[in-house]
């Protein structure tokens, strides 16, 4: 089991590895739909990485989960480099079309597909393993019983689910 925060900020971040999440996920400015947080931007990936090497064992995802009209999928690719510049240790994406996208310019980076994505089902699930995610995050209306019949259909995938 791993317990994930999101992390809108740098202190944010610093917190929640601090006070024992073992991952944490952010946003980056125009690609997040985490509008109402800080996200980071310009030159935040160096303090990321320096509080990064302070908690190795700790993990960094990135929510990449607007649906990508053409000029977004142009705007990420223009700034490719910046992405590589933080420690990500997996994408959180809910548009299908970044899948080769990020493949290409990401190749060892694992993809989690999004709770936006709204997978409540075990082919769904299946599709998106047999599609290389690591993880899904399921719809926040799937019940315990869904989760457990889901996790005995596809017992390779990881899951993860919100709790309030």
């Amino acid at each position: 089991m791993e317990l994930l925060s999101p992390a809108g900020n740098f202190e944010k971040l610093d917190y929640a590895w601090e006070y024992g999440a073992d991952a944490a996920y952010i946003g980056l400015k125009r690609f997040s739909l985490r509008v109402k947080a800080d996200n980071f931007y310009e030159n935040e990936y160096e303090t990321v990485r320096m509080l990064k090497a302070r908690y190795p064992h700790k993990k960094l995802f990135c929510a990449l989960n607007i649906s990508f009209h053409n000029a977004d999928i142009d705007n990420f690719l223009s700034e490719i480099d910046y992405f590589k510049s933080y420690p990500f240790d997996a994408f959180i994406v809910q548009d299908i079309g970044m899948v080769p996208v990020l493949r290409k310019h990401f190749p060892d980076t694992p993809l989690h597909l999004s709770t936006q994505a709204n997978c409540i089902n075990y082919e769904a699930v299946r599709i998106y393993w047999d599609l290389g995610f690591k993880r899904v995050v399921l719809g926040r209306e799937t019940s315990l019983a869904d989760i457990a019949e889901i996790k005995d259909r596809v017992p390779e995938m990881e899951l993860e689910c919100f709790v309030h």
